[in-house]
């Protein structure tokens, strides 16, 4: 099974997590800031698994591809880490125009 990782849980992200979810995915979120209550009960009624606070290494190196809010820059750590595995980066548009026409 695929693995995505979310990287960002707003609105679009958590919204990138239930579509990742429907579509079959193993799907981990993480997010460096607080996640707001509304989307941690959006994903944990589709058994999605989320971080906040952190970026755990383990839980998000070891994606088939990760799923970025644009809120976060190229340059930070854990984006500068996974181009250097060459771990493939979409945006939230991105991933979710896939299932649209």
């Amino acid at each position: 099974m695929k693995r995505i990782v979310v990287l960002g849980a707003a609105e679009s992200g958590a919204g990138a997590a239930v579509l990742a979810k429907k579509k079959g995915f193993d799907v981990f979120v993480s997010d460096l800031s607080k996640i707001k209550d509304k989307y941690k009960r959006q994903l944990d009624s589709y058994g999605i698994e989320w971080e906040e606070g952190q970026h755990t290494e383990q839980l998000i190196l070891n994606a088939d591809e990760i799923i970025k809010s644009p809120g976060i820059p190229e340059t930070a750590p854990m984006i500068v880490k996974l181009k250097a595995q060459g771990i493939p980066i979409i945006s939230e548009i991105e991933f979710a125009g896939r299932y649209t026409h």
